[in-house]
């Protein structure tokens, strides 16, 4: 290549570009996906995509996939997260598009679905709300949390906190903070607790 290159040029070759140019090719077919990230996006398919694994398969399958996030950078994280964000996104402009009835009735459901899971985790024996899980269940710290049970630092919450805003827009935000406030409205209106 180099001396291609210098059979060719009109200007003399800078000392540190054959330098370079071999370094670069010598790399060649040695780039290796990082093989946490893979599983993990092998794990995201596998239980999406799988409905008929047993109750324990999938509990494994998602120790698994939460164990192996830890491994994974903030980058990779978010490249993770990536197709989520925008599912959510879409389902934003969805609602805001929405009349005030069809409103109404979207957060109706979803109120619904929320509390019906509710119910569900507290009868199989989950705790409930304010013993150090989130409102509705679930782990301190959201996905990747692994099975601690203790909540996550001011620290973490601080860090996680700016990370969401650096992947948002003042758009985005702002639908999120609409949505939420109008969730809330009509969770007091039909007599249930805000969250």
């Amino acid at each position: 290549m180099v001396a291609v290159l210098r059979k060719y040029t009109k200007f003399p070759i800078p000392a540190n570009l054959p330098a370079d140019i071999a370094e670069t090719v010598s790399r060649y077919g040695r780039v290796r996906p990082d093989p946490h990230f893979a599983r993990v996006r092998e794990l995201q398919k596998e239980l999406a995509n799988a409905k008929d694994l047993s109750p324990d398969d999938r509990k494994a399958k998602f120790q698994e996939l939460r164990d192996r996030v830890k491994h994974l950078n903030e980058d990779q994280k978010s490249e993770l997260a990536a197709p989520m964000r925008e599912k959510q996104k879409a389902e934003m402009d969805r609602y805001f598009a929405l009349s005030p009835k069809e409103k109404v009735k979207y957060l109706d459901e979803k109120i619904d679905k929320s509390e019906a899971f509710r119910k569900e985790f507290e009868k199989k024996g989950g705790q409930p709300k304010g013993a150090g899980f989130p409102p509705g269940g679930g782990q301190p710290g959201g996905f990747g949390a692994g099975n601690s049970k203790q909540p996550r630092s001011n620290e973490v919450v601080e860090k996680s906190r700016k990370s969401r805003l650096d992947r948002s827009t003042p758009e985005e935000r702002a639908q999120s903070d609409q949505f939420r406030k109008e969730m809330n409205d009509r969770r007091k209106q039909r007599g249930l607790p805000v969250r």
